[in-house]
């Protein structure tokens, strides 16, 4: 349903109810939930992450062997860190906040500014709200591949 379309549909269901806009508190929000979750951190991993770090996050990844420095173990993050994943080392790591140097001289790549440039016609609070809510995900879905 179009946004003007629904909001006349919620005013012809509020005279229905005899209720009135002051009565109904509004909330604001920059975004849709289906906007935010475009992708989620599974499918995020499997598309950008895997090729180096493998389908397990163990850096037994198909592109692995060509990399001067080895790819580390994405499911070992938790257990190197006494037992707390480091969400937000690992989410600096993702947006190129902290340089990882995994290719010799070329840093892993910076996908903070990838997924803020994914949607160009939009406004840049919708695209950084975007971004960040992939590497949210991205970092979620890395915390729930930890091992014991």
């Amino acid at each position: 349903m179009r946004p003007l379309a629904f909001l006349v549909v919620c005013f012809a269901v509020l005279a229905v109810m005899d209720v009135t806009v002051k009565d109904v508190e509004i909330e604001s929000a920059p975004m849709s939930w289906k906007q935010a979750a475009l992708t989620d951190g599974n499918e995020l991993y499997g598309e950008l992450c895997a090729v180096c770090h493998g389908v397990n996050g163990k850096g037994h990844g198909p592109a692995a062997p060509a990399l001067k420095k080895g790819v580390p173990d994405l499911t070992m993050l938790a257990s190197n860190n006494h037992g707390t994943f480091p969400r937000e080392a690992v989410e600096k790591a993702i947006t190129g906040k902290s340089r990882i140097v995994s290719h010799g001289t070329v840093d892993m790549p910076i996908w903070g500014r990838t997924f803020e440039n994914a949607m160009p016609g939009e406004k840049l609070h919708i695209r950084e709200g975007l971004a960040r809510q992939r590497i949210y995900n991205l970092s979620a879905y890395l915390e729930s591949m930890q091992v014991e």
